[in-house]
Parts: structure tokens; sequence; C-alpha cells
């Protein structure tokens, strides 16, 4: 008398469940689902190494990633048409069942990016005389230049400074990413357009995803004139107005 109240969907069973407990999760509806966890500060190219490792194919995730097809969705409207979805997956576990595409888990990334680009971000962003693409960009360089979210605010007006008076960011972080995205061993001497010790401003992209505490930094950086900073073998950032 339960066919009425079977549930469609995959479900994960095992050979020592009674008849009863099978009968339980096939009409309460308890779909057998996995996460697909896009981690912070990764670069596009490891988040869809992500998706291959739980369970889609290279196939479907190549298509899922064309940036073309999520154009319209808001978290979006600043970043340049044809540009990949770089820096814009926000870092979160996803549920994924059998009938789960990749679309759909990128898709609920962005609606999360969207989410933490608040209007009030977005406007603090356009207070540092950057574009909101721009923001994200610095964001992604800051989120791997240091962890601390105090530091990271220092950082961004290191970088913002750095910017206003014409200076290179001179960045390991987007060295070593134009290094690695050209096939290279990391290096902060590669010659790249994201090399930002011998290109001045930004580089062309994001160079990971971003954080929430990565993108609050660049709306609201520390209220400090610092040039410089390094990262100390305690563990610690040290900023300083002089090399």
């Amino acid at each position: 008398n339960l066919r009425d109240s079977i549930q469609a969907g995959t479900y994960s069973l095992r050979p020592n469940q009674s008849v009863q407990e099978i009968t339980n999760e096939l009409t309460q509806g308890k779909v057998a689902t996995d996460l697909v966890t896009i981690l912070p500060a990764q670069r596009i190219d490891q988040v869809k190494k992500a998706f291959v490792a739980s369970g889609f194919s290279q196939q479907e995730v190549d298509k899922a990633f064309e940036p073309t097809q999520y154009e319209n969705h808001p978290a979006l409207v600043d970043k340049p048409k044809g540009a990949s979805l770089e820096g814009y997956l926000y870092p979160e576990a996803f549920q994924k069942t059998a009938e789960t595409s990749p679309k759909t888990i990128i898709t609920a990334s962005l609606n999360e990016m969207q989410k933490h680009l608040t209007p009030e971000l977005r406007a603090g962003m356009v207070r540092q005389g950057l574009t909101v693409h721009e923001g994200v960009i610095l964001a992604s360089v800051v989120d791997q230049e240091v962890s601390n979210p105090e530091d990271k605010k220092v950082v961004a007006q290191v970088f913002l400074r750095r910017l206003r008076e014409g200076r290179a960011l001179e960045s390991d972080a987007t060295a070593v990413y134009g290094a690695i995205m050209n096939g290279a061993k990391p290096s902060l001497t590669y010659d790249s357009e994201y090399n930002t010790y011998t290109h001045k401003g930004l580089p062309p992209s994001p160079i990971s995803n971003v954080s929430k505490s990565g993108l609050d930094a660049v709306a609201n950086p520390a209220k400090t004139n610092y040039l410089f900073f390094v990262a100390g073998d305690d563990g610690k950032t040290y900023f300083s107005q002089t090399l």
C-alpha cells in the first residue's frame, strides 16, 4: 500500500537494511546526496578538477564552465563578456545527487557570489576608484597574499595606494599564477601579463575565487598608509612605509 507514496530519486541502500527500512527511505524521500566542494582561494582549473573528482565527466564539466551561458546572471553583470568564470565561483559545499548537473552547481555558486556582492559592497569598491570587476580581481590577489581578515584590510590598502601612485603591485601571487596558467613552474620572474613586478596596474583577471573577507577588505580597506608588506618567518605579516 505504499506504491503511491514512493518518491522519485536516487537512493543509497545497504544489503543489511530491512524491507521496512528501505520503504521508509523511499517514501520519506531520503535521496542520496553527495557534496561538491569549491574550496577557497582556488583557481578555476582546480575547481574543474574537483568537479571531475566528484563524478562528473571532463566533457560535461568543460561544457558547464563555458561562461557565455551565465552572462545574464546578476553576479556577472560587471564581468567582461567572454571572460572566464575565474574569481566568481564562490567557495562553498553544494549537495549533489545523481540528477544534479555541473551547471546547477555553478549556478548555485554564482548565486552565493551575488549574495556577497551587496549594493553596499559594490559602492565601497567604487569609492576606492575601482569597477566591481576590478574589485573582484584585487580581492582575489588579497586572498592569495594573506589569510587573516584584519591583515587583508591592510594589504588591500597597500595595493590600493600603489595603484593610485602608479607603482607596480609587486604581488608574488599574480606572478606565480601567470606562470602556472602558461604551464610553467611557479616563478616570480616568469614574464606574463600577470607578473605585477614587470607590469603596472591590476592583472587582467582574478587569480582565484574570493572570500567574503577579501571582498570586504577591498571595499573597506584599513586607514593606514603603508606601501610594503612581507610575511615573516613567524607567520605574521609585517607592514612598512619603506622598503
